[in-house]
């Protein structure tokens, strides 16, 4: 999939870190890198984050720390995107430069330099981490010059700290750099995302990438960890989610058909294999909360 290079235009040649909002009724597929590092935090809005080789889903709250050239996306959820509400987004960037390798390397940084190694991989944080989080990165929106670095610095001193993460992208992922190859991966995913709720036919794809479809599996798996099917059946996983904590009207038998599975079996099975409980509890316990 070919991540575009995005110049951030920085105020200045001198200046490094920007904090902003993105406000947007709909967040489309833009993959993307860039040089500095990146800490996301979604407000308000649902769908699917996509950071490297891993997919997973955000809903408000998310919280997520990127170190350089790690090619990203967040796509909103087309429920999602037909809510009077908009996507809204804080996004906090600030050169590497900032922290020198010899800075890191003293014994009191230890903590941070952790941080900034798994960043590579991308992290994503605990509940209880986001909120505490959460409550300086807003601080950090509201503030300028030395104001905003010292609060930076004590907002990456919280998240270096113990506590429970998830790193994203796999160990091994490296981020295609064949322009060929990176063109055919962002055709096929622009597609899947616009057409996960029909029916997707491999052969169909693999044409699409103008390759055989015993080669297009495994370009696809090495490129983006999952086979096809497991791509798809996340993508509509995502969805049946949504649609299970926004709307009470639908049923559960409804709810797999809008989300691409044909039958309520298939979509029973799938929900249960990849959130560890059926969709109606799913929903029972997202009711509770």
């Amino acid at each position: 999939m070919k991540a575009q290079f995005q110049h951030l235009g920085f105020e200045t040649s001198t200046e490094a870190m920007q904090c902003f909002w993105v406000r947007s009724p709909v967040f489309g597929f833009h993959w993307h890198y860039h040089p500095e590092l990146e800490i996301t935090y979604v407000h308000q809005g649902r769908g699917i984050r996509m950071v490297g080789d891993n997919m997973g889903y955000f809903g408000p709250g998310d919280f997520v720390f990127m170190g350089p050239n790690l090619p990203h996306t967040w796509i909103s959820d087309d429920d999602f995107n037909q809510r009077p509400e908009q996507m809204e987004v804080a996004v906090l960037q600030f050169s590497p430069s900032l922290f020198s390798k010899e800075w890191l390397g003293f014994s009191e940084m230890a903590n941070l330099n952790r941080l900034f190694q798994n960043a590579k991989r991308g992290i994503c944080f605990s509940e209880t981490k986001r909120k505490a989080a959460a409550a300086l990165f807003m601080e950090i929106t509201e503030m300028e010059g030395m104001e905003r670095f010292a609060q930076i610095l004590r907002l990456l001193h919280l998240l270096g700290e113990g506590g429970e993460f998830q790193l994203l992208a796999s160990q091994s992922y490296i981020p295609p750099l064949n322009e060929a190859t990176e063109q055919r991966l962002l055709t096929v995913c622009q597609y899947l995302h616009e057409h996960f709720t029909e029916t997707i036919k491999l052969d169909t794809v693999a044409r699409m990438a103008n390759m055989n479809a015993t080669s297009f599996c495994r370009f696809f798996r090495k490129s983006t960890g999952q086979s096809l099917m497991e791509y798809v059946a996340d993508l509509r996983i995502g969805k049946a989610c949504n649609l299970l904590l926004d709307s009470r009207r639908f049923s559960i038998t409804d709810i797999a058909y809008q989300s691409g599975f044909s039958t309520q079996t298939l979509f029973n099975r799938s929900f249960l294999k990849k959130k560890g409980m059926t969709p109606r509890d799913f929903r029972k316990l997202s009711k509770a909360t």
